[in-house]
């Protein structure tokens, strides 16, 4: 797939530490990088990761919380599917790999907290897209989230797992009321919960010229929607349309670490868009249960000590 992309992450004006991290790896053996980018090979079979984190326990731990997840994510996946032969490979075998990393990127970060005693209660968000096949297969933890431009509107992939979504889903709070709540920042989720976590898959066909936009709420808790779909709108590079959004993020306030991961699909291989088309929403989740053909079962998971070196590693931690 061919991508234009860039990511930007920042401190804020409040916090000491970013504990923010994004990563993007072609999930065909290529060394992936936390918060770091690299040339992206066109052809690769196995599908593009794509992911941000927003890390929460204090001090350097949410640092620490947000880096591990994504690099277990990135180990699982090529672990449980990059390295399976094309032939092989499905949808339902997709979607057990990205359910299953997510689950074990936050096992990876419990068994961090559990070995370190300052690290107790740490945990991430997680917002995940594989590129595969002319969709986004998405996998959602937490309030980081995923937007799709498509020319000329910014649709919302993902659901904030958070307390007052919940409540606006009983109708116990309006939208209107849930921007202002003292705990609109307590999310339902996070990598690192004691109790297992069940990661929200749903699935997006694309278009040429499609932009794919994850970000943590440092960015969308301070730039309205519709103002990043303005952004977007504007024509600019990747890199270009995440600085002003980042320069707007600051200039209303800077309250949290804010993190931008854009990917421009102008890829001539994508269906061009269908003028009034809408973006549609898929949860396939029922698919994992279905029977029918699918990819090998996983195999087992490498043992704790074996994902925490690789984690360094992915890290650049010797």
């Amino acid at each position: 797939m061919i991508i234009d992309y860039a990511a930007i992450t920042h401190v804020g004006r409040v916090r000491k530490n970013n504990e923010d991290a994004y990563l993007v790896s072609a999930l065909e053996g290529d060394e992936p990088l936390v918060n770091s980018l690299g040339p992206m090979a066109r052809a690769c079979q196995a599908g593009i990761l794509a992911a941000v984190a927003d890390g929460m326990g204090g001090a350097a731990t949410g640092e620490i919380a947000s880096r591990e997840g994504l690099a277990s994510v990135a180990v699982n996946l090529f672990g449980h599917w990059g390295r399976f032969p094309a032939a092989e490979a499905t949808e339902t075998g997709l979607l057990k790999a990205l359910r299953h990393a997510a689950e074990e990127a936050s096992s990876a970060v419990l068994r961090y907290a559990d070995a370190e005693r300052g690290s107790r209660g740490m945990g991430s968000t997680l917002t995940a897209a594989v590129l595969w096949q002319g969709h986004a297969y998405l996998a959602q933890v937490g309030d980081s989230r995923a937007y799709l431009y498509r020319r000329p509107t910014l649709t919302l992939l993902t659901e904030d797992q958070t307390l007052v979504r919940e409540l606006i889903s009983k109708g116990t709070l309006t939208p209107e009321e849930a921007k202002y709540h003292p705990q609109r920042s307590m999310i339902t989720q996070a990598l690192g919960c004691p109790s297992p976590i069940r990661a929200v898959l749903s699935r997006v066909a694309l278009r040429r010229g499609d932009h794919l936009l994850l970000c943590s709420d440092g960015l969308h808790g301070e730039v309205p929607d519709d103002r990043l779909g303005e952004y977007l709108a504007m024509g600019l590079s990747p890199s270009r349309t995440l600085e002003a959004m980042a320069e707007e993020a600051l200039a209303r306030g800077g309250r949290d670490n804010l993190t931008g991961l854009l990917l421009a699909l102008d890829d001539p291989g994508l269906p061009p868009p269908v003028p009034g088309e809408a973006v549609r929403i898929e949860h396939p989740a029922e698919s994992l249960e279905a029977p029918g053909p699918s990819s090998p079962e996983p195999p087992p998971s490498p043992p704790a000590h074996v994902l925490n070196r690789l984690g360094s590693l992915l890290r650049g931690k010797p």
